[in-house]
C-alpha cells in the first residue's frame, strides 16, 4: 500500500496541479488553457514529477526492480506464455497512455505551428516516450523503498507547494 501511494499521490497532485491552473478538469479546458503558454513552462516541478510517477507505475526504468532480471524476474518470474506477454504488454501500454496523457496537461494538446493538431499530439507524445526510453538507459534502478523515502519526503511536498505557488497566481490574476 505504500509503495503504491508513494507513486500515485504525487501523480494525482500534478494533474490536480494543471487542473488547478486551467480552472477546470475538462482536458479540453486544460489545453485550451495554454494556448499562451504550456504548463510545462509555469509548473515544471509537476511535469517532473507527473514523468518520474508514470514511470514508476509502468515499472518502467530506474523504477524497474520488481521486475528486474536481477532479481530473477520479480513479479513476473512466474509467468509463462500469454500472461507474460499480456503483464508487459500492460506496462507498456500504461506507460504510452501515461506519456500521451502528458501533452494535454503540461505541453498544450495539439497547440504548434503548422502542423495539424493530431501530428502535435503524436510528435509531442513521442518526445516524452523518447525522454521515458532515454532514462531508462541512463538512470540505475532505484529500490522501492528509496523511491518511497523519496516520494513521500520530497515530491509529495514539492507537488504540494507547485499547486499552492499555482493557486496564488490564478488567485492573483482574478480567480477562475
Amino acid at each position: 500500500m505504500a509503495q503504491g501511494l508513494s507513486y500515485e499521490l504525487p501523480h494525482m497532485f500534478a494533474i490536480i496541479t494543471a487542473a488547478l491552473a486551467a480552472g477546470s478538469l475538462r482536458i479540453t479546458d486544460i489545453v485550451d488553457a495554454q494556448a499562451g503558454l504550456w504548463f510545462v513552462v509555469l509548473m515544471p516541478a509537476a511535469f517532473i514529477v507527473y514523468v518520474l510517477s508514470a514511470a514508476a507505475m509502468a515499472f518502467w526504468g530506474p523504477f524497474d526492480a520488481p521486475v528486474a532480471r536481477d532479481a530473477a524476474g520479480g513479479a513476473a518470474s512466474e509467468l509463462s506464455g500469454v500472461d507474460r506477454l499480456l503483464f508487459a504488454a500492460g506496462r507498456r501500454l500504461l506507460l504510452v497512455a501515461a506519456a500521451a496523457m502528458a501533452v494535454p496537461l503540461f505541453l498544450g494538446g495539439g497547440h504548434g505551428p503548422w502542423l495539424p493538431a493530431w501530428a502535435w499530439v503524436g510528435l509531442k507524445t513521442a518526445a516524452v516516450l523518447a525522454l521515458l526510453v532515454w532514462l531508462r538507459h541512463r538512470l540505475p534502478t532505484i529500490r522501492m523503498d528509496r523511491w518511497a523515502e523519496i516520494s513521500w519526503v520530497v515530491l509529495v511536498p514539492l507537488t504540494i507547494v507547485q499547486a499552492l505557488v499555482v493557486a496564488l497566481v490564478v488567485l492573483a490574476r482574478g480567480g477562475m
